[in-house]
Parts: C-alpha cells; structure tokens; sequence
C-alpha cells in the first residue's frame, strides 16, 4: 500500500515540475519571440520590424542593385508587365546571390517597383 501511495506521490511532484518547466519554457520563448536583435537586425516575424527595416533602407543611399533601369516601372501594377519587361526583372533576379534577394525586393518595394507576378514564386523560391 505505501508503495502506490509514494509512486502516486511521485506522479504528481513529476507533474508539477513539468508544467512549471513548460510554463517558464514558454514565457522565455515569447519574450525571445518579441524582442528585436540590439544590433538593428530584425527577428524578421513582426509586420513592425520589416515597416523600420524599410524605412532604414529608403534612408539610405544604396539601394540599388546595378537595376536603375527598373525604376521605370514604380506604380505599375504586378499584374501588367509583359513578356520582355519580365524578363529585364528575371536578368537582374538571376544575376543575385541568394542572399542578396531578400534586400533586392525590399530595395524595389521602397522605390515602388513592384515585381511581375510571373516571377514572384520564382524570387521567393530563392529566399
């Protein structure tokens, strides 16, 4: 009988120490969630970092990436570039490393340039 009493016992200790590992586990992931790296790089999941990341690079100088000719689609629509004006946005998307797309896109949202659907899966494949 004081067997089951003390493996009762132990069940519910084991219990008790699991829950508070969970709780503590999942007040540290929030707060690690929500903070923004102190050496001005975003944790890249909140719609408010990406908005100060942007407007970091409408501030400076180099936002382009060898594609000034581009500048001449701000304001179009993604949805009204024809087959020629894609495939100055595929020369230029081809031309990139990897991690540089990320920038390149964020460079041509600031300038207002948005990018041809027809390439949209194909840029954020890289990503």
């Amino acid at each position: 009988m004081t067997v089951y009493i003390f493996c009762g016992i132990s069940l519910v200790l084991l219990a008790v120490f699991v829950s508070i590992f969970k709780k503590k586990e999942q007040i540290n992931g929030t707060a690690a969630d929500n903070k923004v790296v102190s050496d001005g790089e975003c944790c890249g999941k909140h719609a408010v970092c990406q908005k100060q990341r942007l407007a970091e690079l409408a501030a400076k100088k180099e936002l382009y990436y060898e594609d000034e000719e581009l500048d001449k689609y701000a304001g179009r629509p993604s949805d009204s570039y024809n087959e020629q004006e894609i495939e100055e946005f595929r020369y230029v998307l081809n031309t990139l490393k990897p991690e540089e797309i990320s920038q390149w896109l964020e460079s041509l949202t600031v300038r207002g340039v948005t990018v041809p659907d027809e390439l949209k899966d194909e840029a954020y494949m890289f990503l």
